[in-house]
C-alpha cells in the first residue's frame, strides 16, 4: 500500500493553565509549550507542510531527534490522530474520515500489550478468531508466522514466561497474522538489550520479505535505521529534512543536520575551509575541484564546511600527523578519537581482535582522507 502525505500540518492545542491548583506546574507546562520550535495561535506545531510518499511494500524508517514529530506522523497514518491541515491517502484514496479500526493498519508499540492470561498461540490467533476465520486456517496462519519469528516452540507459554525479546516477537506476530496492508512500528526494540535488538532486526527483515507488506518503522537508533531501511525519512522540529532511498540519504545528505544525525560515530566537520578563485578546495594535502553548479551555490562566498565520515579516514604509514586521545572498542569497531591540527577528529576502523587495541593515548599516527568522500556545505549548512 502506498501512503502519501500532501501538505499535512498537525497542531496540538495548548494545554490550558487556568485555575489556582498546581499553578506552578501549569506555568511550567505553559513555558515549555511556548519554548517549542514552532507555535501558532492555535498551539504547538508538531508537523508542518509534510509532503512525502511511502512506497508500497517498502521498509521505510522514520528518524529524527526527540520531539521531531516521528510518532505523530505514525499516529496520523494509523488514524489515531487527524491532521489539522492537508490530506493523507492510501493508494490514492483519502482516508481522513476513515476510522483507525477500518484502515487495515496494524501497529506495534514499545510496550508489548499482550493478553496476560492467554498463551502465545491464543495471543497471535486472536485477530483471526474475532473475524470468525475457520479453525484450520487460523492454525495454519499462526504456525506460519510463529515459525518465521522462532516462536513455534513457545506457543503454549504465557507472556509471563517469556523474555522481553520473545514478547516483542509475539506482538509483531499478532499484528502481522491478519495480513494488514501496512505495519507500523513505534520504537519496538527500545526496551531490549543490544544483542537481542540485533537478532530481532534480522528476523524483522526476514518477516518483511515473507509478507511483502508496507513497513513503517520509527526509531532514534542509528543501527536500526541504517540496517533495516530501504527508504529513510528524516524529521527535525516537525519539518521534513530528507526522504528517499537509504543509501542516498546517507551518502548525499542535504544539509549538515542530516549529515551529522545519520551515522555513528558522527561525521567530522571542518569549518571555514577556503575555496580558491578557481573553485578548488584544498584541505591538508587533498585538492577537490568544484563543479560549476557547486561554485554557483556558494554565492560568491569563498569558504565551505567540509565533512568526512570516520570510516573514510585511513591510518597509513604516510600522511598528515594526528595525536591519539583515546580509543573505544565497540564489538568489532575501533573508534579512535584524535587531535588533528588543533581540532577533534574521529576515525573508525575494524578491530583485528576484540581483546587488543593497537593505539595508545598520546601516540602519533599518520592519516589520509578519501577526498572522493568529502561532503561540502555552504554557509547556511546546505549541501553544494
Amino acid at each position: 500500500m502506498e501512503i502519501r502525505f500532501e501538505d499535512v500540518t498537525m497542531i496540538y492545542p495548548f494545554q490550558k493553565v487556568t485555575g489556582i491548583f498546581g499553578r506552578k506546574e501549569k506555568e511550567k507546562i505553559r513555558k515549555a509549550q511556548e519554548a517549542m520550535p514552532f507555535t501558532s495561535n492555535e498551539g504547538v506545531i508538531a508537523l508542518q507542510h509534510i509532503n512525502l510518499a511511502i512506497r508500497d511494500k517498502a521498509f521505510t524508517v522514520i528518524v529524527g531527534p526527540s520531539g521531531s514529530g516521528k510518532s505523530t506522523l505514525l499516529r496520523l497514518i494509523a488514524g489515531l490522530e487527524r491532521p489539522t491541515l492537508g490530506t493523507i491517502t492510501f493508494d490514492g484514496q483519502d482516508v481522513s474520515m476513515i476510522k483507525a479500526e477500518d484502515r487495515d493498519i496494524a501497529m506495534v508499540f514499545q510496550n508489548y500489550s499482550l493478553y496476560p492470561n492467554q498463551t502465545v498461540y491464543q495471543n497471535i490467533a486472536f485477530p483471526l478468531e474475532v473475524r470468525h476465520m475457520p479453525r484450520e486456517q487460523v492454525e495454519e496462519e499462526v504456525k506460519k508466522i510463529a515459525a518465521l519469528l522462532n516462536l513455534d516452540k513457545k506457543l503454549d507459554r504465557l507472556p509471563q514466561d517469556l523474555s522481553g525479546g520473545e514478547k516483542q516477537r509475539v506482538a509483531i506476530a499478532r499484528s502481522l497474522v491478519r495480513h494488514p496492508k501496512a505495519l507500523l512500528l513505534d520504537e519496538p526494540f527500545s526496551n531490549l538489550d543490544a544483542p537481542m535488538r540485533r537478532k530481532l532486526r534480522n528476523e524483522l527483515k526476514k518477516v518483511h520479505r515473507a509478507y511483502e507488506t508496507t513497513f513503517v518503522y520509527v526509531t532514534h537508533d542509528q543501527y536500526d535505521a541504517l540496517s533495516l531501511s530501504e527508504d529513510l525519512i528524516v524529521l527535525k522540529d516537525g519539518l521534513l529534512k530528507m526522504n528517499g532511498p537509504a543509501s542516498r540519504v546517507y551518502n548525499e545528505p542535504s544539509d549538515i543536520f542530516c549529515a551529522s544525525f545519520l551515522g555513528s560515530p558522527e561525521m567530522n566537520f571542518f569549518r571555514d575551509v577556503p575555496v580558491s578563485s578557481e573553485g578548488v578546495v584544498s584541505f591538508y594535502g587533498e585538492h577537490v575541484s568544484l563543479k560549476p553548479s557547486q561554485k554557483k551555490a556558494l554565492k560568491k562566498k569563498n569558504r565551505v564546511t567540509l565533512g568526512i565520515r570516520p570510516a573514510n579516514i585511513m591510518i597509513t604509514e604516510e600522511g598528515e600527523e594526528a595525536s591519539v586521545e583515546y580509543v573505544e572498542l565497540i564489538e568489532t569497531d575501533l573508534i579512535i578519537h584524535c587531535e588533528y591540527k588543533g581540532q577533534k577528529l574521529t576515525i573508525l576502523e575494524k578491530a583485528k581482535s576484540n581483546l587488543f587495541i593497537p593505539y595508545e593515548r598520546g601516540q602519533k599516527i599518520r592519516i589520509r582522507m578519501d577526498k572522493e568522500r568529502f561532503h561540502l556545505f555552504d554557509e547556511e549548512g546546505n549541501r553544494i
